[in-house]
């Protein structure tokens, strides 16, 4: 009995989402629960698990009440409601309580957050995720998604009425990742504690273009503190003209995360990738990453065809195969169980 009472005591002491769990995920909305927090995903009805989809992440603003989930709504706001259109997957994070009102309160949300991005990315197949968010959620598109230790997560940005710190001296994979900024001229919510939104969004605009990221900047006259309709349609458009740019830093994503656990994985995106209008920088780092993960299949099946058990040699060849199907490698691994297979 002791037992059960110190089991029943620790259960109780864990986080309420710790202690829940979420049903099996389902096309349509689906109410996401990990022992760090709670998100919720829309996962469209034309989704296949084989085919990576794109996925719009979007963090919802300021939230004082302890009990309210602002995030469920912003499936359904504006902008995100036209990338459910294109078919993309929705994700909505719920601020943490003990990171209110703003995400960054008390620590801040980042091991949160990230937690929910390895999450999701175990859930569904993704090609490329984008980082958005409106007022407090665009302070954290920027002090989440522009981190260095969690920017890989994402292929670009959408920053909507806010801004945030500028990493000046950050990577060069980051400061080549798009980001948009837009915001009316007459945001009058306060950014700190002597600036407006609209003043803080060209503060970040201006430091941005210094530090020489690929941003772009819009302003909208006439319009307070709001997702006009007007900054939704250039968002979407902004998104639009980068498809491809997206869709290569994505499998450059892909591949560094997974050159070690899945490099078919990593190989297959990259490859689909290889066609992708995008600038030259990312074109590089597409094509480099072909040919590291290429020299590393190459060496596997070297070393698995000159093993003297041609059983042995045959197997893990196969195993190879498997693992490589759909990419440049595959015809490399058949050509090794041919010589195999010639051998007395």
């Amino acid at each position: 009995m002791r037992f059960v009472a110190l089991a029943l005591l620790l259960t109780a002491a864990l986080p309420a989402a710790a202690q829940q769990k979420s049903p099996p995920l389902k096309k349509g909305v689906n109410e996401v629960i990990i022992s760090e927090g709670k998100y919720w995903l829309d996962i469209p009805n034309s989704y296949d698990g084989r085919k990576p989809t794109p996925v719009i992440m979007f963090m919802h603003g300021k939230t004082i009440d302890l009990n309210a989930d602002n995030a469920r709504g912003q499936l359904d706001n504006p902008f995100v409601t036209q990338m459910k259109k294109r078919g993309w997957i929705a994700m909505a994070p719920v601020m943490p309580k003990e990171h209110r009102p703003h995400w960054f309160e008390n620590g801040g949300s980042l091991a949160i957050l990230d937690a929910m991005m390895v999450d999701l990315k175990k859930k569904v197949s993704t090609s490329f995720i984008l980082c958005s968010g409106f007022s407090a959620g665009a302070n954290y598109t920027m002090g989440f998604g522009q981190h260095r230790s969690y920017h890989t997560h994402f292929a670009g940005y959408l920053v909507m009425a806010g801004g945030g710190w500028v990493d000046k001296d950050g990577p060069e994979d980051l400061k080549r990742k798009p980001i948009w900024l837009g915001c009316g001229d007459q945001d009058n919510d306060s950014y700190d504690d002597k600036l407006n939104t609209t003043g803080g969004a060209r503060k970040t605009a201006a430091e941005l273009k210094e530090a020489k990221f690929e941003s772009a900047y819009d302003e909208f006259p006439k319009v307070g503190h709001v997702m006009d309709g007007k900054m939704v349609e250039k968002a979407v458009a902004w998104v639009d003209a980068h498809l491809g740019e997206f869709q290569a830093i994505g499998a450059f994503n892909k591949a560094g995360q997974l050159k070690d656990s899945a490099p078919g994985d990593g190989l297959r995106a990259l490859e689909g990738a290889q066609k992708s209008k995008c600038p030259e920088y990312w074109t590089k780092k597409v094509e480099a990453g072909i040919t590291s993960l290429t020299d590393a299949a190459r060496r596997a099946i070297a070393e698995a065809e000159a093993n003297p058990d041609a059983a042995a040699a045959k197997a893990a060849l196969t195993k190879l195969g498997q693992e490589y199907v759909g990419t440049s490698v595959e015809k490399l691994v058949k050509e090794a169980l041919g010589r195999v297979g010639q051998k007395k």
